[in-house]
């Protein structure tokens, strides 16, 4: 269910509506892998229901902190949910409650502090967020706060900090360098979206981030903003508004704006003799609707051979990344990914893309260590080599 169409109301109010059909546990990726009901949506809600409900004094264990932590935030409980649970909002309320009670794992306090001191998640200064363009073979001009530019890219914090994915900016630059657009960059000015704070429950604390990042578009004069970042575009989209209401901001994923300018004739492809298949990232597809945009891209260069996987679209699984997960409990996160991998190998694809870098991630650890002879690439990189 995508936050737009949310009728969530309170924690208490929400947990009340389950009927405990037990519809959500098979689409429920951590539930699937784990096996015990404490870790189903319908169990976690039955004991929200002791916890939150009215009256009740009920102290938060150890073990219900844990499960709410291993979350990825998928939506998956959300879009089959008989009675319309927003179970994505209702998870997030409950992390906020843990944490306004001090009870936030530590792995979401060191987080929370890397934010607040950096303005990024990782360890480095946030003066270094354009450190990836160095990489670039011959550097645009106005890269980095140009006022009035046509687009500026939002590069979020994973692709501007890991090298891992550091050839997403690199692949996005390059693609609209050769496609004349006239971009920018936030650069150092480029603060974290501030989603992991939200996630992590530190609700009040993500607002900085909001209004700072709102503030610098205004002053540069930006009306079309894009996102390669799955959950950076969710959250700019669902989660500025308010800062936003007023202005003339139009807010699009990266595969959004690009299929728009090979429509318009802008990007040239050339012919891929590959199979490809295609991973719905959960912020981007069942959490925020963009199914088509990605498929337009792959189906318009020549000779490719799209295969869809058996779980695709609102159905996809999810690739174990999502909701902080990876900070808290890494091998469940890989084992999630294991099952998406599996699903990956049976259409014979010799490609797998994304459009989300830590699905890429992800997925790439999971195929490795499958041993499968598979490409993992996020879907900029697939345009580049069909521009090549």
């Amino acid at each position: 269910m995508s936050e737009d169409k949310s009728l969530f109301t309170t924690l208490e109010e929400e947990a009340l509506i389950c009927g405990r059909c037990g519809s959500c546990r098979s689409d429920c990726p951590v539930y699937n892998v784990i096996g015990w009901e404490s870790s189903a949506p319908r169990g976690k809600i039955s004991k929200a229901k002791d916890i939150f409900s009215k009256g009740k004094q009920v102290e938060i264990s150890d073990e219900f902190i844990e499960r709410i932590a291993q979350c990825t935030l998928c939506g998956a409980c959300s879009s089959v949910c008989s009675a319309g649970i927003d179970t994505r909002n209702l998870w997030l309320a409950i992390r906020k409650r843990i944490a306004d009670e001090g009870r936030a794992p530590e792995a979401y306090k060191k987080l929370r502090d890397t934010l607040l001191q950096n303005r990024n998640i990782s360890s480095f200064s946030n003066d270094d967020r354009l450190e990836w363009a160095e990489d670039l073979d011959d550097e645009p001009e106005g890269l980095e706060l140009k006022a009035g530019a046509e687009v500026c890219y939002f590069v979020g914090c994973v692709s501007s900090f890991y090298p891992q994915a550091a050839q997403v900016p690199i692949t996005i630059v390059e693609i609209l360098m050769k496609a004349d657009v006239d971009f920018t960059t936030m650069g150092g000015e480029e603060w974290c979206c501030g989603y992991p704070l939200l996630s992590a429950g530190f609700v009040d604390d993500r607002k900085p981030f909001i209004e700072h990042n709102v503030a610098k578009i205004k002053e540069l004069d930006i009306h079309t903003l894009i996102a390669s970042c799955a959950t950076c575009y969710h959250f700019w989209k669902h989660d500025c508004s308010p800062e936003l209401e007023g202005y003339d901001l139009e807010i699009l994923h990266a595969t959004e704006y690009l299929a728009r300018l090979i429509e318009e004739g802008r990007i040239e492809l050339n012919e891929l003799d590959e199979v490809v298949t295609y991973h719905d990232p959960c912020d981007l597809g069942r959490n925020s609707g963009v199914y088509d945009a990605p498929r337009s891209i792959i189906n318009s260069i020549p000779g490719v051979q799209f295969i869809e996987m058996g779980h695709s679209r609102a159905d996809s699984l999810c690739c174990g990344g999502g909701g902080n997960l990876q900070s808290v409990d890494p091998d469940l996160a890989a084992k999630i990914s294991d099952l998406r991998v599996k699903e990956i190998k049976e259409t014979g694809a010799s490609i797998i893309v994304s459009a989300c870098q830590q699905c890429e991630q992800m997925l790439s650890a999971g195929v490795r260590n499958a041993g499968l002879p598979i490409r993992v690439m996020d879907i900029s990189e697939l345009i580049l080599e069909a521009m090549d």
